[in-house]
């Protein structure tokens, strides 16, 4: 079941909240405000999915998920829903009918998501980006699982950082540059299929067939495994 509240409907029991200032009308500038509160979840399943424009995620909020959308196109306006199944908390971002951008032109557009998420509990990420320049700086989140579709733009994904759990990764990378930050101290699986793209896998250890470890590998006790689908850009593979 989804939900999607706006200002005004104070007094009730929210659990997910979509908040805006000014008037929600074809061409004007919006500046929503986005929230999923904490409830009893002990694990989230998070899903993201932006059609055209710019995405920005990383850790920092106090409720399960917070930040912005802001857009200057009502067909824009994304659908926010949540629902609590047993211990699990499944929320969905997303802009349905995407068909219905064919007719704005990409420079004219102004479609901005800017979130920040929780480290409470563990995460399962998806992120589904159209054509978007997509940041996602990961480093400091409870990761469960991620499962990254990039379609055609930039994209970063910083996964840096010290990891007490090890978790999967799966990521299709589009067209365009594709920078992926790996860390140093805890162990780094890839597993890698032959695209049209090119790839660079810096300061990794070629295990044929595709599959590149760094040095922590062999003796971690927390790893990363990530599968990757290389598209027809350029990646980058890199410890930080």
């Amino acid at each position: 079941m989804k939900k999607v509240f706006y200002a005004g409907l104070l007094g009730l029991s929210l659990m997910v909240a979509v908040t805006g200032c000014g008037v929600f009308a074809n061409g004007s500038e919006e500046n929503g405000k986005v929230t999923i509160e904490k409830d009893k979840a002990k694990e989230l399943q998070l899903e993201l999915n932006l059609g055209a424009g710019e995405l920005n995620v990383e850790k920092g909020a106090n409720e399960w998920l917070e930040g912005s959308i802001d857009y200057n196109e009502d067909k824009l306006k994304p659908e926010v829903s949540y629902k609590l199944k047993g211990e699990k908390g499944i929320g969905v971002i997303e802009q349905e009918n995407t068909g219905l951008l064919d007719n704005i032109k990409i420079g004219e557009l102004k479609n901005e998501w800017n979130l920040t998420l929780s480290d409470e509990v563990p995460l399962n990420l998806v992120v589904n980006s159209g054509a978007s320049d997509t940041n996602l700086d990961l480093k400091g989140l409870n990761l469960k699982d991620l499962d990254v579709n990039a379609g055609v733009g930039d994209i970063t994904i910083d996964l840096s950082g010290k990891w007490k759990k090890s978790f999967d990764a799966a990521l299709a990378l589009g067209v365009g540059q594709s920078t992926i930050i790996l860390p140093e101290d805890v162990g780094v699986k890839i597993v890698s299929s032959k695209g049209i793209g090119t790839a660079n896998f810096v300061d990794f250890i070629s295990k044929g067939n595709g599959v590149y470890v760094n040095e922590a590998y062999e003796d971690a006790d927390v790893i990363i495994n990530l599968k990757t689908d290389l598209g027809v850009g350029e990646a980058v593979f890199k410890i930080e």
